[in-house]
């Protein structure tokens, strides 16, 4: 609430606001939001429509005390084909009205969006079928968590078109030398592969897929959400930073832990009396 007792809407009032038939998609069930790109047709790609309602469901998703965890997925057997091609045409040619940019700065959208997902205080998971490429992989990087399925690929696929991207969060899960060869060669790196190399966490069958994801979102939504978000907080400044500087930061956020987490008591009291904690994610 501000000065003049607004309120921000929740996530279960965006969800019901979108409705079920749009090009995103939103639930909320048990702390886990879940927010759906709902374009098959296009391998959901992203327009100005769907990126911007995805970055603003995830500010509300992120503000949304109800909220523990955020599931990030694509419809119909395909995670994101990246920024929608026709529509990013179009734009070069002076039409504004369809493509994910910002309309003002023309600032990428996708890019805006993992910000948000870098700095969102509780765990993002990234439930990825099928492609994701380009703007799609750069989302599936930047969240806490990649879920993948068998039938998961994951590239860039920018050189293909002449454009760059793909360098910074991708060069930071699995190293600049590989970043630059996926990107170079512009293929999608298979299931398998990107969980040997560390761009996935775990890898499922299509059939257990759905399965594996509500079990993972379970887990998370019953942990410790502010202390979650303290870490993410603390991962972001210490990235490249000095060693010694990075101690004295994580030195810092512990003793915060013990000021502004509530779950950090009942941690160590169901610890010393060897029973599992009961977290509320304050």
């Amino acid at each position: 609430m501000n000065g003049s007792g607004w309120v921000r809407p929740g996530f279960a009032a965006f969800a019901d606001e979108l409705g079920d038939a749009g090009i995103l998609r939103a639930s909320l069930s048990d702390g886990v939001a879940t927010l759906t790109l709902n374009r098959p047709e296009r391998r959901n790609s992203l327009t100005r429509e769907m990126a911007h309602g995805l970055l603003r469901g995830l500010v509300v998703a992120g503000d949304d005390a109800q909220v523990r965890v955020i599931v990030l997925r694509g419809a119909d057997g395909t995670f994101c084909a990246g920024d929608d091609v026709l529509a990013v045409d179009r734009w070069r040619e002076g039409d504004r009205d369809a493509a994910p940019f910002d309309p003002v700065t023309s600032d990428a959208y996708y890019l805006r969006i993992c910000e948000v997902i870098l700095g969102a205080p509780k765990p993002v998971v990234a439930a990825v079928e099928g492609a994701a490429a380009g703007a799609g992989a750069e989302i599936v990087c930047a969240a806490d968590y990649r879920l993948l399925s068998t039938s998961a690929r994951i590239g860039s696929c920018l050189v293909g078109v002449g454009h760059v991207g793909n360098v910074v969060l991708m060069s930071r899960l699995i190293g600049p030398g590989r970043a630059t060869e996926i990107y170079l060669t512009g293929r999608l790196v298979p299931a398998a592969e990107a969980l040997a190399i560390g761009l996935a966490d775990k890898v499922v069958q299509p059939e257990d897929f759905d399965k594996e994801l509500a079990r993972l979102a379970e887990g998370f939504g019953q942990a410790p959400t502010r202390a979650i978000g303290l870490f993410k907080e603390l991962r972001e400044r210490t990235w490249g930073q000095p060693a010694t500087t990075g101690l004295r930061l994580q030195d810092a956020y512990h003793l915060r832990t013990h000021a502004e987490v509530r779950d950090s008591g009942e941690g160590l009291r169901a610890f010393t009396e060897r029973r599992p904690p009961s977290f509320t994610g304050h």
